[in-house]
């Protein structure tokens, strides 16, 4: 999906007030979907909070940096990935942290290193079907930890019918908001994993959209 994209659907398809752009080792998504969301034809999408953040290919697994305005790079350990984030003010959370699939060696969470290291919330339901078994295996190891984490949802979504699959709800509204609750622990993640439907028509999406890009010698991220 686009920056354009994405967030019209967040806005004519979804309850979400909040999102969080995070992708891969790269700032580019939300710096494109906060100039397209700025345009002044685009007043339907100014109530919308859009938080700058990243998902770090750190050594050790994934990890999410929101709140944060610049790029930290991929490959530190996961101790120097989260040190970082809060250098920036930023909140690091462990997303899918017990997330392993036989040949898929880039999906991976951070697993056991969650215990040890000071993260500011944990992924107990994440959208990805993979993740069905793991929700339930992360949300009870959490729970039964002497001093449990926040808990949020995360869509995960790299195609449009995951976003808004999966949510965190928390008192009150916006960032601040959200930071307080983490802190307080009164976040609560909720919603659904995406199912084989779902995959199928990503597939068939990506496959037209790369025809398209091809085709007209454009970028996705710029339609």
């Amino acid at each position: 999906m686009s920056p354009a994209m994405l967030l019209n659907y967040v806005a004519v398809c979804t309850d979400l007030d909040l999102i969080a752009i995070t992708d891969h080792n790269t700032l580019d998504g939300w710096q494109r979907a906060r100039e397209f969301q700025l345009r002044p034809e685009n007043d339907h999408l100014h109530e919308l909070e859009l938080v700058p953040g990243l998902e770090i290919s750190s050594r050790d697994g994934h990890i999410l940096g929101i709140g944060i305005s610049k790029l930290i790079p991929r490959d530190m350990s996961a101790a120097e990935t989260v040190a970082a984030i809060h250098e920036q003010g930023g909140l690091a959370l462990a997303p899918h942290p017990l997330a392993w699939v036989p040949g898929l060696k880039d999906f991976a969470g951070v697993g056991q290193l969650v215990i040890n290291l000071p993260f500011d919330a944990i992924e107990t339901r994440n959208s990805t079907v993979t993740e069905c078994w793991n929700n339930v295996r992360v949300a009870w190891k959490n729970r039964r930890r002497p001093e449990p984490l926040a808990e949020y949802g995360g869509s995960d979504a790299h195609f449009l019918w995951a976003v808004g699959r999966t949510w965190t709800e928390y008192p009150g509204k916006g960032f601040a908001a959200l930071r307080r609750a983490v802190a307080d622990k009164t976040t609560q993640a909720s919603g659904l994993t995406w199912g084989a439907v779902s995959l199928l028509r990503y597939f068939h999406d990506r496959h037209r959209w790369k025809h398209f890009c091809r085709e007209h010698n454009v970028h996705l991220a710029d339609v």
